[in-house]
Parts: structure tokens; C-alpha cells; sequence
């Protein structure tokens, strides 16, 4: 899961959409219900007009939460638990070796192979 909280207040994203939309969701209906009852055309704008800037305030509301989430955990988190090993060693071996007249000295090389795999990884890391 990414935490992204977007970039801008005015067009969300991330998890700012995410707020907005339910923001949205559960604070439109009274705002909807003025513009569906509306007795005139000027009735009917003004509950228009202030669903929009509603709109506008909760996008603002919306990615202040959001950003104030993700900066939170993101500077607070802390990850325990997982394991990594490492696949695909190599190395370079050099010797020398002092040895009876006659004797010399050697240079090889080495390799290895070691795995490259997460282990505990899944929920449960997180505090």
C-alpha cells in the first residue's frame, strides 16, 4: 500500500480522494435534499452555491487529514519482524603463499551462492 496523500488540496487524490468521497458521501444528502426542495430558481442556486463551496472546503479538510495521516506514520512507523537473506555471492580469492625453494604462489577465485528471498513478510510488521 502506497501512502500517498496527494498533491493539491483543490484536485484530491490518494488518500485525500478517499476522504473527500466519504466526506462527500455522508455530508452531501441535507445540501442535496435544499437543491431537490428548492421552491425557486434562486432558492435552488443558493443551495447549489453552497454545496460547491462545501465541496471546496471538504477537499481542503480532506487533504490536511491526509497529509497529517501519512506524515504521521511515515515518521513514527517502525518495522520489525522481516528477514532478508542474499542470493548470488561472488568474490575474488587472491593468495600468496611462502613455500620451499622451488614453490610459488597461487591466485584464484571463489564463489558462492546464497538465497535472495523475504521471509516474513505479510501483516504483523508494523508498530
Amino acid at each position: 500500500m502506497a501512502l500517498d496523500y496527494g498533491s493539491k488540496p483543490d484536485l484530491p487524490e490518494g488518500m485525500t480522494l478517499t476522504i473527500f468521497t466519504e466526506m462527500d458521501h455522508q455530508l452531501s444528502p441535507p445540501l442535496n435534499d435544499a437543491i431537490a426542495g428548492a421552491q425557486s430558481a434562486d432558492e435552488k442556486k443558493a443551495a447549489e452555491d453552497a454545496l460547491e463551496d462545501a465541496r471546496k472546503n471538504w477537499k481542503k479538510i480532506s487533504y490536511a487529514i491526509a497529509k497529517g495521516v501519512v506524515e504521521h506514520l511515515t515518521s513514527s512507523m517502525e518495522i520489525y519482524g522481516v528477514e532478508v537473506s542474499i542470493s548470488d555471492v561472488s568474490t575474488t580469492v587472491s593468495t600468496t603463499t611462502t613455500c620451499p625453494a622451488g614453490a610459488g604462489s597461487g591466485i584464484g577465485s571463489g564463489s558462492g551462492t546464497a538465497t535472495g528471498q523475504q521471509s516474513n513478510d505479510g501483516p504483523g510488521h508494523v508498530k
